[in-house]
């Protein structure tokens, strides 16, 4: 009987140590797989850095082939802006980085600017949304009083009274300097916890410009804007991956719709401000990179304004990039 005790003892601490080390494998392979995404992360942004710096754009996008250089004399090859084939796209698409990595680049002037002088767009995107009367006024004139250098309110706005008296921090009485910034906002928070289908970082930036890119518009964002319907926002991704857009009447006659935007408002090359949102596959957050395009400078051809987590952008087949730059990792040897 003691032998059998003994027996019995010594298999339940063989099955308790074996548990033990199931489950410390099971985490070192977490860890392992966590720093490996850690690492095809930064390969992955020093990577469109490295494009950032070395390649051009076009109307389609950054360039990703290497081209000759013009040859001395050439004026026809001083300002080439038409596609060339393999460009990586400025409207948000998801391209494979290294590994499990996913990538997207979008150019700001296809998204809606936080701090225009003019914010007829937001006004009308936000009223997509909510057709309550004084709803929108109350949001615009909340940013207005946020952003402006006084303590004057509007007439359905806030100063440091009404944030003291929610318990928020006074406003910044400055530009916003990214977009989830606009969470800081007395009312802007709950407007948008109320409607999840409204895509805050993907839609929205803390640029100044009005300038309008129909190249670059998130395909998402394409069939919410004023005068834009499901069907013809199709359209629109259909022609400019067709051939993108090259000019106003170029848009005109390709898409028939009428935005609410003035002809001096459009553009058809990339900006020089730029997004860059990288996860790896299965994660629940992404990082998001503002980056201003900087060639003339000296130390640098580009600065980052701004950086900061966002919910991980819904899960898409990703894009596979031309060329060598993000090829497959192979399998680690066993």
């Amino acid at each position: 009987m003691l032998a059998l005790g003994a027996m019995v003892v010594v298999l339940g601490l063989a099955a308790a140590l074996d548990a033990y080390v199931s489950a410390r494998v099971e985490q070192a392979t977490l860890i392992r797989a966590r720093l490996q995404d850690s690492l095809d992360a930064y390969s992955t942004r020093a990577t469109v850095f490295f494009l950032l710096g070395t390649q051009r754009f076009t109307r389609a996008g950054l360039t990703t082939a290497e081209e000759p250089l013009a040859e001395a004399g050439d004026t026809a090859g001083a300002l080439r802006i038409d596609p060339v084939g393999g460009e990586l796209s400025l409207d948000g698409r998801v391209y494979a980085g290294m590994g499990r990595v996913r990538f997207a680049l979008q150019d700001e002037a296809g998204m809606v600017a936080l701090n225009s002088a003019t914010p007829q767009r937001l006004e009308g995107l936000l009223m997509r949304f909510d057709d309550t009367e004084g709803s929108v006024a109350t949001l615009l004139d909340t940013l207005a009083d946020y952003r402006d250098g006084n303590t004057l309110k509007r007439l359905n706005g806030a100063e440091k009274e009404e944030y003291a008296a929610a318990g928020l921090p006074p406003p910044s009485d400055r530009d916003l300097r990214s977009a989830p910034e606009i969470l800081q906002i007395l009312g802007w928070r709950e407007w948008f916890a109320a409607r999840p289908e409204f895509r805050l970082h993907a839609w929205l930036s803390a640029g100044r410009s009005d300038a309008f890119n129909p190249n670059v518009v998130p395909a998402s964002l394409l069939e919410w804007l004023p005068g834009m319907a499901p069907a013809t926002a199709a359209r629109v991704v259909d022609e400019r991956e067709r051939e993108p857009f090259r000019s106003v009447p170029d848009f005109k006659a390709r898409v028939d719709v009428e935005l609410p935007v003035d002809d001096g408002q459009y553009r058809f090359f990339p900006s020089d401000a730029l997004r860059l949102t990288l996860w790896a596959e299965g994660s629940a957050h992404a990082e998001m990179l503002a980056i201003q395009s900087t060639p003339l400078d000296p130390q640098a051809p580009w600065q980052i304004d701004s950086i900061y987590s966002i919910s991980r952008p819904p899960q898409d087949i990703p894009y596979e990039v031309p060329g060598q730059y993000f090829s497959p990792r192979a399998p680690a040897a066993r």
